[in-house]
């Protein structure tokens, strides 16, 4: 990825956004890139979370009761706002071509703080399960692009489970 590219990302991910349509243009001379489908899926991201979310909570009812690991109200606003966030970041993955698209030291500094936090880390694993699953029936004829996206989806998710993984070993640092 060029330097040019790196700052496309940089910037959008210093500003917590999704990316521009004239950054989306630079991106798109990449042939890994994933630009245009990103360009379709980005508006769709609040709908996008809302579905997983809803599908989630008909699912597991249970996490935003009292004493389900999304209650109280604000436990449960985090999660949503964690999938919002984790979709803007696939989508980066996408666009740049570069599916395995996490810093490891970020990764880790998610996994400690939501080990502080206790967030049910299967409640968002399920969650990201869902995003993906809504997200790939908005451009299922793409399927070059829409495998990157896949490819991208996959990538965190796996990074999520092994949190779990880790949790299981006592393997925290």
């Amino acid at each position: 990825m060029s330097a040019a590219q790196r700052a496309i990302f940089t910037e959008a991910d210093e500003l917590r956004r999704q990316l521009l349509p004239n950054e989306l243009d630079r991106l798109s001379g990449n042939p890994h890139s994933a630009a245009g489908l990103v360009g379709v899926l980005q508006p769709e991201a609040e709908a996008l979370v809302a579905r997983a979310r809803s599908q989630l909570l008909d699912e597991q009812p249970e996490l935003i009761q009292p004493g389900g690991g999304l209650y109280p109200p604000f436990r449960a606003a985090a999660c949503w706002r964690d999938l919002w966030q984790f979709l803007r970041c696939v989508l980066y993955g996408a666009a740049s071509g570069v599916v395995d698209f996490t810093a490891p030291r970020g990764v880790q500094a998610l996994e400690l703080l939501y080990q502080e936090l206790h967030v049910p880390l299967g409640a968002m694993v399920r969650g990201l399960e869902l995003l993906k699953q809504h997200t790939m029936t908005i451009c299922p004829g793409q399927q070059e692009t829409g495998d990157t996206v896949v490819a991208c989806f996959d990538h965190l998710i796996g990074s999520l489970q092994g949190f779990r993984a880790n949790r299981e070993q006592g393997n925290l640092t």
